[in-house]
């Protein structure tokens, strides 16, 4: 597991209750950054969080939503939003940021003001989509995503058999600055596997991004917990 400490918890205690054996090995972490003090939240008709990181990051310094309607990219990601005491009035299901603008787009008439919280270095949508389509749009980044320093890695952890699991393009970076060994892996979607294979790793791809389907990429039995990710780091 490749995940951020506290990210890897879930996915090790779902793995472990099926029997497979889980090398917990955090291979990025979470720096919060200050929330620009220029940012009102009431300019804004719309607040997007692409994933459960940005809902923590949007909280924890002390931002509200005001009345700003919300969404959020999945399941994981309304759980957390929930957590927080605010419910998601968007309704999108979906796995990519392009995948949340289409859907927004097509819900929401332009114009409107939409805020992306979300990490210092994210991938160019939904901004671009939403963008094109009309609509004013500010990212407010409120962490970023560290690599774990190599001297903080335990050396030669691995055994024959094993398989990694990435879930982010930052894992991808974070290991081959650690690691020589280019070992069987999994990726969490298309853009973290063509970092991979850049790198020299030739991976499966889950269908879908979330725990069971990085399973069955691997062949190994699928749990039934189901936490949804994305790749925004």
């Amino acid at each position: 597991m490749t995940r951020a400490r506290e990210q890897n918890r879930q996915w090790e205690t779902s793995l472990k209750s099926i029997g497979i054996d889980v090398l917990n090995l955090p291979l990025i972490r979470f720096s919060p950054l200050k929330a620009p003090a220029a940012v009102d939240t009431a300019g804004f008709d719309w607040i997007l969080f692409t994933s459960p990181q940005g809902v923590r990051s949007f909280f924890e310094a002390g931002l509200r939503p005001g009345a700003a309607q919300l969404g959020v990219l999945g399941e994981g990601t309304a759980g957390v939003l929930a957590a927080c005491g605010y419910r998601d009035d968007l309704g999108a299901r979906v796995r990519t940021g392009h995948e949340l603008a289409t859907f927004f787009c097509r819900m929401v008439k332009a114009p409107a003001r939409v805020l992306l919280p979300g990490a210092l270095k994210r991938l160019a949508q939904p901004k671009a989509d939403l963008t094109q389509a009309g609509f004013s749009v500010t990212e407010l980044p409120l962490y970023k995503t560290e690599p774990v320093p190599a001297a903080e890695l335990p050396e030669n952890p691995f055994k024959p058999g094993d398989v990694i699991l990435f879930a982010s393009p930052s894992a991808v970076t974070s290991f081959v600055l650690a690691y020589k060994e280019r070992l069987p892996c999994a990726a969490i979607g298309e853009t973290t596997a063509e970092t991979a294979r850049g790198e020299g790793f030739d991976p499966f791809v889950a269908e879908n991004p979330d725990l069971p389907s990085l399973c069955r990429a691997v062949g190994l039995s699928p749990t039934s917990h189901v936490e949804e990710l994305v790749e925004d780091d």
